[in-house]
């Protein structure tokens, strides 16, 4: 006698997927509730603590000699860099799940006022090589990623003169973006330690760095159906490609 079967052994009922998507849901539910609360409760601490720390290197600046100084600096920088880190941890839980309004960016425009945020030194040179592409995308977004890439190649600049490229290329029904610069380079062993949460290559009392900016930069160009990776020589500099997908619009106008 046989037995007709209405689903294939190992595949899901469509039941079996509604709930399977409904436990997802609420897990993640569950976690940005979680991410939101425990950043929350700890910043209102850590923002008393600055400010105590504020009060005692004002009102004690003569009692302290130069290692106390220097301890209170450390306390107050330490204290700065949780802050990022829950800031940072905040808008990592948030990209895909709060979301824009797609708008044309003029990336010229915008490389422009990225490169005025961030207050360059006078020693280092950010040029775009060429037209940047007009897109169509989340502005804050796009933002973001130019941002932690500049921001990035900035703060580790070791040599007395800088150099940074940001270029753009058609490839492949994709955009593909650059950002060179001379600075001291990874080495390869490190090159997908780099994308992963609070990963740093430096000492964080040398360098203020959360170890956030490139896996949210990561998580963002996936988002959109892109890829980033990196190309680097120890000593001579860095440079970090990405890729977003062009729009239909923009494939038929080429």
């Amino acid at each position: 006698m046989s037995t007709l079967l209405t689903e294939k052994p190992g595949v899901m009922s469509a039941d079996e997927r509604e709930k399977l998507l409904k436990q997802i849901e609420s897990i993640n539910k569950e976690f940005q509730d979680f991410v939101y609360i425990i950043s929350h409760d700890l910043k209102a601490p850590l923002r008393a603590i600055n400010a105590l720390s504020d009060w005692i290197a004002t009102d004690y600046a003569d009692k302290f000699d130069d290692d106390g100084k220097e301890q209170l600096r450390m306390l107050t920088t330490r204290v700065n860099r949780m802050q990022n880190l829950l800031d940072g941890v905040l808008q990592y839980s948030r990209i895909g799940r709060i979301t824009e309004d797609p708008a044309l960016i003029d990336l010229n425009q915008l490389l422009q006022e990225i490169i005025k945020l961030l207050g360059t030194p006078a020693n280092i040179h950010i040029t775009v090589e060429g037209q940047l592409p007009i897109i169509t995308s989340e502005p804050t977004r796009i933002q973001q990623v130019f941002q932690h890439l500049l921001s990035n190649a900035v703060r580790f600049m070791d040599k007395p003169e800088g150099f940074i490229k940001v270029a753009c290329a058609e490839e492949n029904g994709f955009w593909k973006f650059s950002v060179a610069d001379n600075g001291p380079g990874i080495p390869e062993q490190h090159f997908e330690k780099i994308f992963r949460l609070f990963q740093t290559l430096q000492a964080k009392d040398q360098f203020e760095s959360t170890g956030v900016g490139l896996t949210l930069a990561k998580k963002i160009v996936e988002l959109y159906g892109g890829k980033i990776w990196l190309t680097s020589a120890v000593g001579q500099g860095s440079t970090f490609f990405f890729t977003l997908p062009k729009t239909d619009s923009q494939k038929k106008t080429d």
